[in-house]
């Protein structure tokens, strides 16, 4: 008689099934470590947890590329005797620096300047972009040639909302002073806090609060939402925090900011 050795040697597998696993909460926000209210600095410091949108991470970020690029120019000619044709470039292709930095840019020039706003904040020995500098300690700063950098350079550009300065503090100012009087499963109102005071400290088991999370108001910054389902959907926290009409109203104001432009 033949007997298949498949099926003779082969034991059917199963898959396991864990009934104890309860499904997430998503109204419920579960940050990690990371996201705790209270955060320690390198110096040991407490401090409160600062979250940036999008708009703002951009700006940041750029902001520190020009005053990199503005410190090795300063750092080059102070190591220098005889720096006459690195000033005439530097002076040359300042109106060029202002306009890769500028923020006034729309998305497609951004786009094309990132390798030259990459390039500009690294300095060669003659003072004009491209390799290494020395600093006066001896040490030798490269070229920026993160792909890293590079690609969030790229994103910030095409997913940024809010370019210019004076817009991303109105929005800023706007989720600062925003407010709800909803009513909560208990019966309290609350303020949309500012970055600078967020309330009590880290939130531990199901305990929930009425106050919006730094995180929370981040992706309210940075997610362009047409109503109150949309964001509530793509931010399930805020069900239990801002009612409809709230929400509402704070999504129609960035909407407005967001055209100025």
């Amino acid at each position: 008689m033949n007997v298949s050795t498949s099926t003779f040697l082969t034991k059917r597998r199963t898959l396991r099934r864990d009934n104890d696993v309860e499904e997430e909460n998503a109204a419920l926000l579960q940050l990690g470590d990371e996201f705790q209210l209270k955060q320690v600095n390198h110096q040991g410091e407490e401090e409160e947890l600062m979250a940036l949108n999008l708009s703002e991470a951009r700006l940041v970020i750029r902001e520190a590329l020009q005053e990199r690029r503005e410190f090795f120019k300063l750092n080059t000619a102070t190591n220098k005797i005889n720096n006459t044709s690195s000033t005439s470039i530097t002076t040359t292709d300042k109106h060029e620096e202002n306009e890769i930095f500028g923020n006034q840019q729309s998305v497609e020039q951004e786009l094309q300047n990132v390798d030259k706003v990459l390039e500009y904040s690294s300095i060669k020995d003659t003072g004009g972009p491209g390799t290494s500098a020395a600093t006066s300690s001896g040490a030798v700063i490269g070229p920026v040639n993160n792909q890293a950098l590079k690609q969030t350079l790229i994103y910030l550009a095409n997913f940024s909302r809010f370019r210019d300065p004076e817009t991303v503090t109105a929005v800023a100012q706007l989720l600062r002073s925003a407010s709800t009087n909803n009513t909560n499963t208990n019966n309290s109102s609350f303020s949309v806090p500012g970055q600078n005071h967020y309330g009590a400290g880290h939130l531990n088991g199901n305990e929930q609060s009425t106050e919006l999370h730094p995180f929370e108001i981040a992706q309210l910054g940075s997610i362009s939402c047409e109503d109150a389902d949309e964001a509530k959907t793509l931010i399930p926290s805020l069900t239990n925090k801002l009612n409809d009409e709230d929400l509402e109203r704070i999504l129609k104001e960035l909407n407005n900011l967001e055209t100025l432009y």
